[in-house]
């Protein structure tokens, strides 16, 4: 048996036992499933499954299955074994229960996925990713031990069971300081800004089935460490928690999407979208701890509510825009939009497939995107009632930058299909043009469209059980709209109207066609739109948040259709370099100013040396 099918084989046998336990979570709630008792207490280790551990349990077996699938027919087989020790290090954080054991599959979790980034260590581009990834892996893990250490310390007890227990006599100091660590750990590891410079760097390197994993499945994993201690271990929280949140998610979600917009590479630009979407997840989890905090159970079970089904539809969609993603590099040797284009007339499987991908994470129904980001518009917008001012004036900032980061969004993929996948070629391929056959990679993409399209269509078929279990968390069930069972399928009807509306209007008013016109010149492939063109305008207006970019050749001088060339974003974006920067910059302002006193005036000279004299004899005095 080759080394893919046993990865292939033990990526499906973790989706299957994920499956199983978030139904065994969803159904019989927290359950026990081994634990081993040390002498030392803290060192404990206990394993099961919990309610808020179900939805994803859920997404690991979803990603799983459709990785897996993916993995048979494309990539490396040392990637498809790798994967699979990925996801089955995911399931054991999940199942994690007890302080010793989450920190212990934490790291081996963390560990494997720095072997994903790395597998092409043979690049420098990408042994730095690999590099700056483990450093801020390992930093952010630090802060996590030492917030689960507190709370345990204080409860004498590392099971998580006996944490929560103990969570309401916490002081508020120590609650508020384990909360500030767990926020900037997980934080860091799920790319929420200000630490999320690795994720651009890290993501785009790595094989595409591992960056499925890592930005759909371990960003949530992330998520839900931070769902764990805001809402159990370290519960309740106070208002200050959820504006912090509310904060940082919505600066995320604006910022990762206007770099996604200005970014041609095609899986860094999904890399700096996972940014955003993960900003749309802290919304809703901050909205929710601001609400439990003013004692409104019903609107903070909203809000979770929303946050843990976006964490769902974020998992779903760019699962299947990574995979296509992979598919467009094997096809093509890049993954530079500058050099995509009319890539539907080839990947007949792959291209309407990353339409709905699109789609769906612009939040357009009736896929899934639309119908989680609703619910965190509804949560936002019932927010605004709450009594103190300030909070008010965050989630009204917060509710203006979801907007605007939907609308960025939607500008964003515009482009990225109309300048890959519509129009013609822009560089002429030696390779001869091959159609794209329908394979298990896919049917991979099949899948994840599908179930995009389904909880788009009948969204309560994952609302319902996730109330259920924001019940179970919170001690409450959520108040859901009643439109949501059957708006995203309503909204669909309005645009397909308007579509046979304007067919209509056209085939009777006899609407000719031309052939495109290029001020006289003969029509080629130049001729079209490029990706740095179309989000000029944007870049302008936003140039006062956005940073100029570098880019790193590191593809050692191979040719451009080389199937491993990538190129490597190097933008100011570190703290340090950022430093860096204003120091130099205000160095050169001060050499500026200073030429005055080498301006070659025989005069200035002459009042230098005189007042030196005055100085001179007040000083001798």
């Amino acid at each position: 048996m080759t080394l893919r099918m046993i990865g292939v084989g033990a990526t499906f046998a973790t989706a299957v036992l994920a499956a199983a336990l978030a139904v065994l979570g969803f159904t019989h709630g927290d359950v026990t499933l081994w634990l081993v008792q040390s002498q030392t207490p803290l060192l404990s280790l206990e394993a099961g499954v919990t309610w808020l551990a179900s939805p994803f349990l859920a997404i690991i077996a979803m990603l799983a299955t459709a990785v897996a699938f993916w993995g048979i027919s494309r990539g490396r087989p040392i990637d498809a074994a790798l994967v699979a020790a990925f996801a089955f290090s995911m399931l054991l954080v999940l199942i994690a229960q007890s302080v010793a054991l989450f920190f212990l599959t934490w790291e081996v979790m963390s560990l494997t996925s720095v072997f994903l980034v790395a597998a092409h260590h043979e690049r420098r581009g990408v042994r730095r990713a690999a590099f700056t990834y483990l450093l801020i892996a390992q930093s952010g893990a630090l802060c996590i031990l030492a917030s689960l250490t507190l709370l345990a310390v204080h409860a004498d007890d590392a099971s998580f069971r006996s944490i929560a227990e103990h969570a309401f006599t916490l002081p508020p100091v120590l609650r508020d300081v384990a909360f500030a660590l767990a926020l900037i750990g997980f934080g860091s590891k799920a790319g929420a800004m200000p630490l999320h410079f690795w994720l651009p760097r890290a993501h785009p390197v790595a094989p595409a089935n591992a960056s499925a994993l890592l930005s759909g499945a371990m960003l949530k994993v992330a998520i839900y460490g931070l769902f764990l201690v805001a809402f159990q271990l370290a519960a309740p929280g106070t208002t200050s928690w959820g504006v912090a949140v509310i904060i940082v998610g919505t600066v995320s979600a604006v910022v990762g999407v206007l770099y996604a917009l200005v970014d041609h590479d095609l899986k860094r630009l999904l890399a700096y979208h996972s940014i955003e979407n993960i900003g749309i997840i802290l919304i809703g989890m901050g909205v929710a701890l601001v609400a439990r905090s003013e004692g409104n159970i019903v609107l903070a079970g909203l809000a979770l509510t929303a946050a843990l089904f976006h964490s769902i539809n974020h998992g779903l969609f760019k699962a299947l825009l990574f995979l296509g993603a992979g598919t467009v590099a094997d096809t093509t040797g890049s993954v530079d939009l500058e050099k995509l284009g009319g890539l539907s007339s080839r990947l007949v499987w792959t291209a309407p497939l990353f339409l709905i991908g699109c789609a769906a994470i612009t939040g357009l129904p009736p896929f899934n995107g639309f119908a989680s980001e609703w619910l965190t518009f509804q949560a936002l917008v019932h927010g605004i009632s709450t009594s103190a001012r300030i909070v008010n004036l965050v989630i009204l900032g917060s509710l203006a930058g979801l907007a605007l980061t939907g609308s960025l969004a939607a500008a964003c993929f515009v482009k990225v299909y109309g300048i890959a996948f519509l129009g013609q070629a822009r560089h002429l391929d030696p390779r001869p043009a091959v159609r794209e056959r329908f394979d298990a990679s896919a049917f991979s993409l099949v899948l994840l469209a599908c179930l995009c399209t389904l909880l788009g269509i009948a969204p309560m078929l994952a609302v319902g059980p996730l109330s259920a279990i924001v019940g179970a968390v919170l001690g409450t069930a959520p108040i859901l709209p009643a439109t949501l069972p059957v708006l995203p399928a309503s909204l669909v009807v309005l645009p397909i109207a308007g579509a046979a509306f304007a067919l209509a209007l056209g085939a009777s008013r006899k609407v000719r066609s031309v052939p495109t016109w290029t001020c006289g010149s003969p029509v080629t492939a130049s001729a079209q739109y490029t990706a740095t063109a179309f989000s000029k305008p944007l870049r302008t207006i936003f140039g006062f948040i956005l940073r100029p970019e570098r880019q790193l050749r590191v593809d050692g001088g191979q040719s451009e259709w080389f199937p491993t060339r990538i190129t490597y974003h190097t933008q100011s974006r570190y703290l340090v370099d950022e430093v860096a920067r204003r120091l130099a910059a205000s160095t050169l302002r001060l050499a500026r100013h200073s030429r005055a006193v080498q301006s070659g005036s025989l005069r200035l000279y002459i009042a230098y040396a005189v007042v030196a004299v005055v100085i001179a004899v007040l000083v001798a005095r």
